[in-house]
């Protein structure tokens, strides 16, 4: 015999009252014919005979379930039972706003009795019915059973049913809803699709559509709220039985729903675009259904453009006319597969569309290209165009086309006379910005292109573009050591920034020498780097991270997964931060010839553009680095040519130009300690606090006494964190055999430590050395690191050997033991 239902408190409560009166209401399938159940068992036990006829005088309780479904008198009968307060009287009703007889019974049981309202179930009571039948109520689960069931009680206890089972949860519940559906009311699941069609659930309009009278609507309106199968909030079905209702009544009948109210809302006016889009699902075609999509669809956000725009399509709009719009569309959505094929589909037909759709397709293509990493198939795409038929495009495309390396070409795009929009005028700044950047005064530049973000705004928001004035700015700021100016480009776009700003900021963040921001940033971007341009400057943040952190095997592992994009990549202007820091990476490892062509490119792409100071001055820095990497101080002479010759150009490429005669000093074995901080400090001056440690610190390794090479170490650490130590002038170095013996800042024990560690030991060989275990050895390198200042374990060890350390110790032979480098 099944176990009574436990009574809550509140019904407990009303039922230990003298004498008991309790009206319950809530939806079918709450769980009230349960309840009722146990109180009747409850009323049994004291002693009381139960009835269900309030019209017969002999019970001494009256317990009634589904008093709903009872004829009025009946009800009215009931009332009067409660009003006179003669006997227990406990009901249970589904809720029926429109009845006067039900709203009678609920007066005469609000004035002296309990009412208690059944609602769905919340998670936290899913938790516990689940626990009930033996499941862990893991929150996921859980929350994906009350959005499924809505917390209808029946439906939740189908799905967990199945879940204990291990069947499919959405077929139990589903089936839960047909089973109420198949022996209830043959109309309710004809309101329950106009729901699901988005229909309001008004009596009259219910009425209308289903073809019956007011009174009938009412009911049935009624009915469908009092189901559990609509949200609580919203009239619309609940998941479980999103497409019961349709299943039950078949696709003619449902059809025939829908065309009824689509004609009904379409007469006056009132369809919403949700509603406009089930009912083009649903099978309406109707051109002025589809008119309206195509209007909700061009003010919509992009996601949801797309699903107005293919319903308008399954409506009877014009496919063909649509594809521009679509593909605009997939593309600010994100999804390129999808704009591609669209554009690749109207540019086999560019004959036939007039020019304003074939400039769109072709700029949907072009930034298509563009965001793939591929700026050299945009620019073919403009020079298949041609000015002629570019129209008001002609500054995108001249943009395109410079950035590709085509100044020839660009220049044919000149200014279109088009109408004085924002887009327009952001578009004409944004292409007199670069074309000043690449053959004229960067201050000009600068200002040009920090109007077009001014004028750009929020204009463009919907037109898909190459790339935007934010991105562009803010790049040619990196190449010139405007960090700051770039954080505040970049900052302009918070509203919604792209993959692509918030890549940029992370850059920002790199090459100021802030790593922790810019490694907080890069651990961020793995799941939404999906464009090859995107993860172009992904996994050259990461190989800039790994190389100034001195991690050779993060530096690997970071190239190694760079490969895709190194193999795919064509090369352009706006590409040359990531190209650098994946041809030092290259180096480092020894595998230079693998991005050897893309690099060739590069050079190419400057030359061709008449080596443009403000941009080439960063790829020839890195020019320098590569050389001094690979240990070849011939191959730094022409990037320190090109460096001279921009300094007489900006104050930028000028710092870059005396580092760069600083680091070929310093090759040479002349490693003049003024010369080397003051280059390190104009390194810093310009943005590039790393680089000009880095230089400090090779430096201190490449002279010979201990007093230098512990300045030029000061110098490096006061570089790259200003707040660590001043920056004092390096002493002039005196004769080694002259000098006298540093102090050493390390204790005895210390020292010991540095000593082998330097070698190459591993924690556990300097432990056995030392008689120490290797956590102790872990403890004493950080106080040293912490002590020194080092950023990076590479840092540590220039550190140490010019301090002397490791010299005169010699490694033994290792037994496989699987030790690490404690400091490799």
């Amino acid at each position: 015999m099944p176990q009574p239902t436990p009574l809550p408190r509140d019904v407990a409560h009303a039922v230990a009252a003298t004498p008991p009166r309790l009206l319950l209401t809530g939806p079918a399938g709450s769980g009230k014919s349960a309840l009722l159940s146990s109180v009747r068992q409850t009323l049994a036990g004291r002693g009381l005979t139960v009835g269900t006829d309030p019209r017969s005088p002999a019970p001494a309780a009256l317990v009634v379930d589904d008093a709903h479904t009872l004829p009025a008198e009946s009800v009215l009968a009931l009332a009067e039972q409660v009003r006179r307060g003669e006997r227990p009287v406990v009901v249970a009703t589904e809720p029926r706003p429109h009845r006067s007889d039900l709203r009678a019974l609920l007066s005469a049981f609000g004035a002296h009795s309990a009412l208690v309202e059944l609602h769905p179930l919340s998670p936290r009571e899913i938790a516990g019915r689940a626990a009930t039948l033996g499941l862990t109520p893991r929150p996921e689960p859980i929350r994906a059973v009350h959005r499924l069931t809505g917390g209808a009680r029946d439906v939740v206890d189908a799905a967990l049913a199945a879940l204990r089972d291990g069947t499919d949860p959405r077929r139990a519940a589903a089936a839960r809803v047909r089973d109420r559906l198949g022996g209830g009311d043959p109309d309710l699941p004809r309101v329950l699709v106009l729901a699901g069609l988005g229909g309001t659930l008004d009596p009259l309009e219910v009425a209308t559509v289903l073809g019956v009278d007011a009174d009938r609507a009412r009911e049935l309106v009624d009915a469908a709220r009092a189901s559990g199968l609509l949200t609580v909030d919203g009239d619309v079905p609940i998941p479980a039985a999103a497409a019961v209702p349709a299943a039950v009544l078949g696709t003619h009948a449902v059809r025939t729903l829908a065309h009824r109210l689509a004609a009904l809302r379409l007469d006056a006016g009132l369809l919403t675009a949700d509603a406009a889009r089930a009912l083009a699902e649903a099978g309406v075609a109707d051109a002025r259904l589809a008119a309206l999509l195509v209007t909700l669809a061009d003010a919509a956000e992009p996601a949801q453009a797309r699903t107005l725009y293919d319903a308008a399509i399954r409506a009877g709009a014009d496919a063909d006319a649509l594809d521009v719009r679509r593909a605009e569309a997939a593309g600010l959505a994100g999804d390129l597969a999808t704009a591609g094929q669209l554009t690749d589909r109207l540019l086999d037909r560019a004959g036939a569309l007039p020019a304003g759709e074939l400039a769109a397709a072709t700029r949907i293509a072009a930034t298509v290209a563009a965001r793939r990493g591929m700026l050299g198939r945009s620019a073919d795409l403009y020079e298949w165009l041609g000015p002629e038929r570019a129209g008001a495009d002609a500054p995108i495309a001249a943009t395109v086309l410079l950035a590709a390396g085509r100044p020839g070409t660009a220049a044919r795009f000149g200014t279109e006379a088009a109408a004085p929009t924002s887009s327009a005028a952001a578009a004409q700044l944004l292409a007199a910005g670069l074309r000043e950047s690449v053959g004229g005064d960067g201050r000009v530049a600068m200002n040009t292109l920090t109007r077009a973000l001014s004028v750009h705004g929020a204009t463009d928001r919907t037109r898909l573009l190459p790339d935007t004035p934010e991105a562009i700015t803010a790049l040619l700021c990196l190449h010139s050591g405007e960090l700051a100016h770039a954080g505040a480009v970049l900052g302009r776009a918070t509203a919604a920034p792209s993959v692509r700003h918030r890549l940029l900021a992370a850059w920002t963040a790199l090459i100021g020498g802030d790593l922790p921001a810019a490694t907080a940033a890069a651990d961020e971007f793995t799941p939404h780097a999906a464009e090859q341009r995107d993860l172009l400057f992904l996994h050259g943040l990461r190989v800039g991270l790994a190389r100034r952190g001195g991690d050779v095997g993060a530096l690997t592992a970071a190239w190694t997964a760079a490969q895709g994009v190194v193999a795919e990549y064509s090369v352009d202007l706006l590409s040359l931060l990531p190209l650098g820091e994946l041809w030092l990476a290259a180096v480092r490892l020894g595998e230079a010839d693998r991005i050897a062509h893309l690099v060739g490119q590069a050079q190419d792409l400057l030359t061709t553009l008449d080596e443009p100071p403000l941009w080439g001055a960063t790829l020839h820095w890195y020019g320098v680095q590569a050389a001094i990497a690979a240990d070849r101080p011939a191959e730094l002479l022409p990037h320190a040519r090109a460096l001279g010759a921009a300094a007489e150009t900006t104050a930028y490429a000028a710092a870059l130009a005396r580092a760069g005669q600083a680091w070929l000093r310093v090759l040479q074995g002349d490693a003049d300690p003024a010369r080397v901080q003051a280059a390190a400090e104009s390194l810093a001056a310009i943005g590039l606090p790393w680089d000009g440690a880095r230089l400090a610190g090779e430096a201190a390794l490449r002279v010979d006494d201990t007093a230098t090479a512990t300045a030029l170490l000061q110098v490096a650490r006061a570089v790259r964190h200003p707040s660590a130590a001043p920056r004092t002038a390096a002493p002039t170095p005196t004769p080694a055999a002259d000098a006298p013996a540093a102090p050493s800042p390390l204790s005895d024990r210390e020292a010991e430590v540095a000593d082998l560690v330097v070698a190459g030991l591993t924690y556990r060989e300097v432990g056995s050395r030392l008689y120490i275990s290797a956590k102790t050895v872990e403890h004493h390198v950080a106080r040293i690191r912490r002590r020194l200042g080092a950023g990076s374990r590479s840092e540590l060890i220039s550190m140490l050997r010019a301090l002397g350390h490791g010299a005169e110790v010699r490694q033994p032979a290792t037994s496989g033991n699987g030790g690490i480098s404690a400091c490799p």
